[in-house]
């Protein structure tokens, strides 16, 4: 009767769903999971604009100044200031606005348009792709490869195989790391899986190559802001004080749908992401990065929780939304 109880028990779900995620609310080893692919853009930053046109230069009266063509403009500076225009572009009293040429615009984004009348203020630039290259990321992320480290479970592998899939050489792919059965517990101050992290990032080339880290919220069970917020203190210590740290929950579902090995509460991942990484008290260098999302109608999973692997599938989906996040 005992040995048909213990059977009993081990048939359960609940404890198949939890060996299936492979992370618990105690630190233990990592195993390792499928990886991820394409994404949703969660919109360029928007830039500060050029600066203010202060009216070009007044005659004491004469007639609108002819002389000199507008100069190009000078390369713009990271806080998209653009050129200015040529001391024989202004304008005399009563004239028309010197014709300033805007200038093509640089990492900071489009300047406002030149040559504005004597007195008025430019409305500056518009925000967009100029801002972060083709990147949806905000602040702007690195460029350089494997720049951009992360940490989390087997949902972080999934989109780590999925972004290798589609190419992606910005953020570490899942090659030697596996982040398997990594849940918060497993990341705080002292956590079993630091040693994988350090291992990739000696593969990498050291501390220095990486210019921000994507960390995960993953649980089988809510973490609280007082564990997420050990795991970002974590996060700090094992990459240099100015890397960025973007703040991402587990991948989200369409059409109603529920991770059930975390529950069905990946959605307090994605709050927590949104409200902590808003934080600055917490770290100053730290936002929200955005939304992984997978369609399990689509056939996008490969259970309840994690993605599927292949040509479409939801590795390549997950991958395809890194690639937005980071711009290549």
């Amino acid at each position: 009767m005992k040995t048909l109880g213990l059977i009993k028990r081990l048939m359960a779900p609940t404890y198949f769903a939890a060996l299936a995620f492979g992370c618990s609310s105690t630190n233990e080893g990592s195993g390792t999971a499928a990886g991820a692919a394409g994404v949703v853009s969660t919109g360029g930053a928007t830039s500060t604009g050029g600066v203010a046109s202060t009216g070009g230069a007044v005659s004491n009266g004469g007639t609108p100044s002819t002389a000199g063509a507008p100069s190009a403009g000078g390369t713009p500076s990271n806080g998209g200031v653009g050129g200015s225009t040529s001391a024989g572009g202004g304008m005399a009293i009563g004239g028309s606005p010197s014709g300033g040429a805007m200038a093509s615009g640089g990492s900071g984004g489009t300047p406002g348009g030149g040559g504005s009348s004597a007195g008025t203020t430019s409305s500056g630039g518009s925000g967009g792709s100029g801002t972060c290259g083709t990147a949806t990321a905000k602040p702007c992320p690195p460029s350089g490869n494997n720049s951009i480290a992360y940490i989390g479970c087997s949902m972080a592998n999934n989109i780590g195989n999925g972004y290798k899939a589609v190419g992606g050489k910005v953020m570490w792919n899942s090659d030697g790391y596996g982040t398997g059965a990594q849940c918060v517990p497993q990341w705080v101050e002292g956590g079993s899986a630091w040693g994988g992290f350090d291992n990739k990032l000696k593969a990498i080339g050291g501390k220095d190559v990486v210019k921000a880290i994507m960390v995960q919220i993953c649980i089988i069970q809510p973490a609280t802001d007082a564990q997420v917020k050990s795991m970002i203190k974590a996060a700090r210590a094992h990459v240099n004080a100015d890397a960025h740290i973007y703040l991402v929950g587990q991948p989200q579902y369409e059409n109603g749908h529920h991770c059930d090995i975390a529950g069905g509460q990946e959605g307090t991942t994605e709050e927590q992401a949104k409200r902590l990484g808003a934080d600055k008290s917490i770290d100053p260098n730290m936002s929200y990065l955005g939304t992984f999302l997978l369609n399990c109608d689509n056939g996008e999973c490969a259970d309840s929780c994690h993605a599927s692997a292949g040509a479409g599938k939801g590795e390549e989906r997950l991958g395809n939304q890194a690639k937005a996040f980071w711009g290549g």
